[in-house]
C-alpha cells in the first residue's frame, strides 16, 4: 500500500510537471510577442576601467546657475554581443536634476549605449546608462533559494519549482495573452486556476488537504472576481487610474486594451496568494485534527475549521492592506499633498482602486473560510 501511494504521488508530481511546462510552452508560442520591436536603443554590459576627465559647466536657468557635470571614462564592453572591446564614454550630471545616479568609479559595472552626440547629431558617442543591478538581485534570489532548501528541504525544493512556474506562466503566457488582444477575464481566470493548482500539487502532493485548499482557493478567488466586476460597475469606474492607463492605450490604439478587465484582473490576481494561503492553513489544521482524534465528526472539523479562519483573517487582512499600500505609496503621497479637497481626493478613481484591492481581497478571504472549513469536514469526517 505504501508502494503504491508513493507511486500514485509520484505520478501525479511528474504529470502536474510535464502539463506546466506544456502549458508555459503552448502558452508562449500561441502569445508571442517581439517585445523589443521599439526599441530605438540597445544597451551593453560594462565595466569601468579608467576615468578620463571631469569637466564643470555653469548653466544659466535664468532663476539660478546651476553647475553641470561631465565625466568622461574608458570602459570594457562585457556584453555576450560585442566584441569585449575598449570604448570612451560619458556621464551627464546635472544639479538641476535633484536627484541624479552615483558619479562613476573605476570597477562599476554598468550600462553603456551608443547614442547622437550632444554637439554633432551626426556623430554617436557611447553614454551611461544605468548602474547593473540585476546580478545583485541574482544573487540574492540563489541566497534565498538556499536558505528555502537549507530549512525546508524537499518542500523547499518544491517551492523553487512552484515560483518558477508561477513567474514563468504569469510573465511568458498572461502577460503576452493581454498585449496580443485577447479576452483579459479568460485569461485570468485561466491563469489563476492553473497556479492554484499547480502550486499546491508541487507542494503539497495528492493529499485530501490539498484538494480541500484547491475547492476553497476556487471558491473564494470565484467570490472575488464576481464582487469586483459587480462593484467597478456600480462605481463607473474606467479602469484609467494614473498615467501608465494612458500608455496602455497607446500600445494598440486600433483594438485597445480594456482597462477596466485590466483593473479586475489586477485585483482577483492580488488576492490570489492570500487566498491560497488561508485555504491551506485550514486544510491542512484539519488534516491534522483528524489525523490525531478518533471522534472525527463533522461538526467538530468544522468548527475548528472555522476558528482557524477566524484566528487568521485578521493578520491576512493587514498583510493585504499593507501590501496595497506599500505599493503605491509614492502615488498615494503625491495625491495626498497636491489635493487639498479630501472629499474629491477619496472619490478619485486611483484611490478607489487601491481600496477595492483591499476589500474585494478581504472579502475573498472571508468566503475562502467557510468554503474551505465546510468541504474540509465533509471529506474528513468521512
Amino acid at each position: 500500500m505504501l508502494n503504491f501511494k508513493l507511486t500514485k504521488s509520484t505520478f501525479v508530481y511528474t504529470i502536474t510537471l510535464i502539463i506546466s511546462v506544456l502549458f508555459i510552452t503552448t502558452g508562449y508560442r500561441m502569445n508571442k510577442l517581439d517585445l523589443f520591436q521599439h526599441q530605438d536603443v540597445k544597451t551593453y554590459k560594462a565595466e569601468v576601467l579608467a576615468i578620463n576627465e571631469i569637466t564643470e559647466e555653469e548653466i544659466d536657468y535664468g532663476y539660478e546657475l546651476m553647475t553641470s557635470r561631465t565625466v568622461r571614462f574608458t570602459a570594457r564592453l562585457n556584453d555576450k554581443n560585442s566584441d569585449n572591446s575598449n570604448v570612451e564614454a560619458f556621464q551627464y550630471i546635472d544639479e538641476s536634476i535633484e536627484i541624479n545616479p552615483k558619479e562613476i568609479e573605476i570597477g562599476d559595472e554598468i550600462l553603456i549605449a551608443e547614442l547622437s552626440s550632444r554637439t554633432n547629431i551626426e556623430e554617436t558617442e557611447w553614454t551611461f546608462i544605468e548602474y547593473q543591478r540585476i546580478n545583485s538581485i541574482i544573487k540574492l534570489t540563489i541566497i534565498f533559494f538556499a536558505m528555502l532548501i537549507l530549512i525546508c528541504r524537499k518542500k523547499g525544493i518544491n517551492t523553487i519549482i512552484s515560483l518558477t512556474i508561477t513567474f514563468l506562466s504569469i510573465f511568458m503566457v498572461f502577460i503576452p495573452s493581454i498585449l496580443n488582444g485577447r479576452n483579459i477575464y479568460i485569461s485570468s481566470i485561466v491563469i489563476c486556476v492553473f497556479i492554484i493548482l499547480s502550486s499546491l500539487l508541487i507542494i503539497h502532493g495528492v493529499h485530501k488537504k490539498t484538494l480541500c485548499a484547491i475547492i476553497g482557493n476556487l471558491g473564494g478567488l470565484a467570490t472575488a472576481g464576481i464582487l469586483s466586476y459587480v462593484i467597478s460597475n456600480m462605481l463607473n469606474l474606467t479602469g484609467m487610474i494614473d498615467q501608465d492607463s494612458m500608455f496602455l492605450l497607446m500600445i494598440n490604439p486600433e483594438n485597445p486594451l480594456n482597462l477596466k478587465a485590466i483593473l479586475w484582473s489586477g485585483i482577483v490576481i492580488g488576492s490570489l496568494g492570500a487566498v491560497m494561503d488561508i485555504s491551506m492553513s485550514i486544510s491542512s489544521a484539519v488534516n491534522e485534527l483528524a489525523e490525531n482524534i478518533e471522534n472525527k465528526k463533522f461538526n467538530i472539523f468544522l468548527k475548528s475549521g472555522i476558528n482557524i479562519g477566524q484566528d487568521s483573517i485578521g493578520t491576512m487582512t493587514n498583510t493585504l492592506v499593507l501590501a496595497y499600500i506599500g505599493s503605491s505609496l509614492s502615488v498615494v503621497l503625491l495625491m495626498v499633498v497636491y489635493n487639498n479637497d479630501l472629499l474629491h481626493l477619496l472619490n478619485l478613481e486611483m484611490i478607489i482602486y487601491e481600496l477595492l484591492q483591499a476589500i474585494i481581497g478581504s472579502m475573498g478571504l472571508l468566503f475562502a473560510i467557510p468554503i474551505t472549513s465546510l468541504f474540509s469536514a465533509y471529506i474528513f469526517s468521512k
